[in-house]
């Protein structure tokens, strides 16, 4: 089954908030909850799902945006990041790389550490890093 507005409103109250309730979900998709269920499932099977996760304060946070290049595939390699959870944020792009990617950690070395796990990655052939320095 192809996602449709239902799905749609569903991922983005789960964006919104990822503890909301199946439950308060049905109610503003008016769908029952074993309905809302059955398509979360569903969309975590097919991959519209990644991950549930919690977005902290920011405070003292690092951040860093890392260009990469797929070895081969860039599907295979955005796959393969997405499901490492290295990456905040990850987008393929067009250009000189193929992917961009934003990672965060509570210091330098927690995002050196990150980098070099995306470096191990087998579908990921070279990387270009950019430490923030301050965000406006």
């Amino acid at each position: 089954m192809r996602n449709d507005q239902k799905d749609a409103k569903i991922l983005e109250l789960l964006k919104k908030n990822a503890r909301i309730r199946n439950v308060d979900i049905a109610k503003e998709v008016e769908l029952t909850e074993g309905a809302v269920r059955a398509r979360i499932e569903r969309m975590l099977n097919d991959g519209a799902i990644l991950q549930f996760t919690i977005k902290s304060s920011e405070v003292n946070q690092q951040h860093a945006v890392i260009m990469a290049k797929a070895k081969h595939n860039t599907k295979k390699m955005m796959i393969e990041i997405s499901k490492s959870n290295i990456a905040d944020e990850a987008y393929e792009i067009s250009g000189d790389f193929d992917a961009f990617l934003v990672i965060s950690g509570a210091t330098i070395d927690e995002i050196d550490k990150k980098i070099d796990k995306l470096r191990e990655l087998k579908d990921v052939t070279d990387t270009r890093t950019y430490i923030s320095l301050k965000k406006w």
